[in-house]
């Protein structure tokens, strides 16, 4: 028997895969060595085309998924000067004898009855002044914010006992003065930003005809105007 002689065709398949290989670690040489010779402002046109879509050319680059924070809005000097008037009161548990309200750019302070005063009096009540004395405090380290400090007096339309003062504009107006020499005199408030009126009996908050509504007209209020903006120095 005859041994069948192996064909040309299969004895010279291994050369072909051999070429290919050597081929392709050519190619990847020539890319090695292309790449190696980029020039810089090509990498960094590279650079940026990724980073435009959303790649990082650092392989440790991690997005962050926090907000970058903002610069916090400015406070207004109304809702500081509330908020440090506000603090004093709830502090010392004021709330039920100091009420407390803010305006669009006021703040008013609304001292309830006997607080400042003995009924039928203008003269301020020693605990009366220990009270002022700290809101007047508060006020003159914040002069700054402040335009206008106004002081009003209020009364009821029928006064309890027998007043010293039968016109209850004048004896409304005594009582916002005597605070407002006060301010000035004892806390050396700029008297250019101060002012004193009496209302008497016209401006009631309350019924004038029952004794709780009458206490509640009995008042003195300090209505403080804050600057529109912040003053620099």
């Amino acid at each position: 028997m005859f041994k069948r002689r192996p064909s040309e065709d299969n004895t010279s398949s291994w050369l072909t895969t051999y070429s290919d290989t050597v081929t392709l670690l050519l190619c990847f040489f020539v890319l090695l060595f292309a790449s190696s010779t980029i020039s810089e402002q090509k990498w960094r046109q590279i650079v940026e085309s990724f980073t435009m879509r959303g790649f990082s050319p650092d392989p440790g680059y991690v997005e962050s998924s926090e907000e970058i924070p903002l610069d916090p809005p400015e406070i207004s000097p109304n809702d500081k000067l509330y908020t440090t008037i506000k603090d004093y009161i709830e502090n010392h548990h004021l709330s039920s004898r100091v009420v407390l309200l803010k305006g669009e750019n006021t703040v008013t302070l609304r001292f309830r009855d006997t607080i400042l005063f003995d009924p039928d009096s203008t003269v301020l009540r020693e605990d009366g002044k220990a009270i002022l004395g700290n809101i007047c405090d508060i006020l003159k380290n914040s002069i700054d914010l402040i335009e206008m400090i106004h002081i009003e007096g209020h009364t009821a339309a029928n006064p309890k006992g027998k007043p010293q003062f039968t016109n209850t504009f004048e004896f409304s107006t005594r009582r916002a003065v005597n605070v407002l020499k006060y301010a000035l005199n004892e806390k050396n408030i700029d008297v250019k930003k101060l002012s004193a009126v009496g209302y008497g009996q016209y401006h009631p908050i309350g019924d004038n005809e029952t004794e709780e509504g009458r206490s509640i007209n009995r008042r003195v209020e300090i209505v403080v105007t804050s600057c529109d903006k912040m003053e620099t120095g």
